[in-house]
């Protein structure tokens, strides 16, 4: 007997609503922060809905992925269109441990015919570090290079297994009486939040960092008080001055550095490097398996390399992101209508340049 396959669309919008989706979270997939709808939420703007497929065979829940979903607008006029686009960081399906390979292909096949009964256009995922990518129905383009460490049963061995100079910046900083402390649960309170977020925010201004990259105090504090129990704030002090912080978020028994930032005032006495490893100390007496630090801006940059040097044997796992066009002849229109030039560079556009083209400049 063949099985029953449906997907369901659900928009996220009453209070229920957010209880059903968040109960789902919870049981099925360990309250995973990056799929929370208070992190979610903050990525939308005016015409635009939080919604999630949920995928079923034979009424078992398989997989479940939040999108959002925006109507397309041109020189300020809406159409009738929409794109999809997953929100800032580790997304895309989230797949029961029991779904095979023939359901997540029914699952992308079932995902694209909604697309093209809907006046979807085009799709734009960010894929986790869990080969969530597989089977994808779209272009697969390998983004970005991220460290993503194994944590060593004990530290001696973990901290042998650094790069000469991580051990050497880590001695600096103890010659300097740095103290490591690190905030979870109850201890994370608004004025915590608050230290992070001063020195978060300058490191991103005084790198010049793209917008996406500056988020509100209210969202850090809305999303880490209503998820207490999945985060960490890990704090660098130099005499009881806050000198690099880093929030992390826990999921399982993975550990991933979400943001971060070190005042420059104390760039001298390697805060950074002694956070990182006291906290690499702690995870490993907490019993966590990995640490994610992400990547770079651009592969091979200095900011990977100084991720890679706390663990340079492991190996490199690879950030995707997907690009969908479900429907080229509207896709290309809404382009030309963006640029009237886009002739010249229609060849690369869906690999090289910003996607969807027509939001190049948005």
């Amino acid at each position: 007997m063949n099985p029953k396959y449906t997907l369901s669309i659900h928009e996220i919008v009453s209070e229920s609503d957010a209880d059903f989706y968040n109960d789902l979270l919870k049981k099925k997939w360990g309250n995973n922060v990056y799929y929370s709808i208070a992190h979610m939420n903050y990525f939308l703007t005016d015409n635009q809905k939080l919604i999630y497929f949920l995928f079923k065979k034979d009424n078992d829940i398989k997989v479940i992925m939040p999108l959002i979903l925006r109507q397309i607008e041109i020189e300020q006029e809406l159409t009738s269109f929409f794109d999809v686009t997953s929100p800032y960081g580790y997304s895309g399906p989230l797949f029961c441990n029991s779904t095979i390979n023939e359901e997540i292909i029914n699952f992308w096949l079932a995902v694209d015919e909604w697309y093209k009964k809907n006046n979807v256009i085009s799709e734009f995922i960010r894929f986790s570090l869990n080969e969530n990518h597989k089977y994808y129905s779209g272009l697969l383009i390998a983004s970005l290079i991220n460290v993503r460490g194994k944590l060593c049963e004990n530290f001696e061995d973990q901290w042998s297994g650094f790069l000469s100079k991580v051990r050497n910046n880590f001695r600096k900083a103890a010659k300097h009486s740095l103290e490591f402390k690190i905030y979870e649960k109850e201890q994370l309170t608004t004025q915590v939040i608050a230290i992070f977020y001063d020195i978060y925010t300058k490191t991103m201004e005084r790198n010049k960092a793209a917008s996406l990259y500056f988020f509100s105090q209210a969202y850090f504090e809305n999303l880490i008080l209503s998820h207490s129990t999945n985060f960490t704030i890990a704090i660098a002090y130099y005499n009881n001055i806050p000198a690099s912080v880093e929030l992390n978020i826990h999921h399982n028994e993975t550990i991933y550095a979400f943001l971060g930032g070190t005042d420059s005032d104390y760039f001298s006495y390697r805060p950074n490097d002694f956070l990182r490893v006291k906290l690499i100390e702690w995870a490993i007496n907490n019993k966590k398996k990995y640490y994610v630090l992400g990547g770079g801006i651009k592969n091979g940059d200095g900011l990977y390399k100084s991720k890679k040097a706390f663990f340079p044997k492991d190996e490199e796992v690879i950030f995707y992101t997907g690009r969908k066009i479900i429907d080229a002849k509207i896709y290309n229109e809404l382009n030309f209508a963006t640029n009237e030039n886009y002739s010249k560079t229609k060849d690369i556009a869906l690999t090289d340049l910003f996607f969807p083209y027509y939001r190049i400049n948005n």
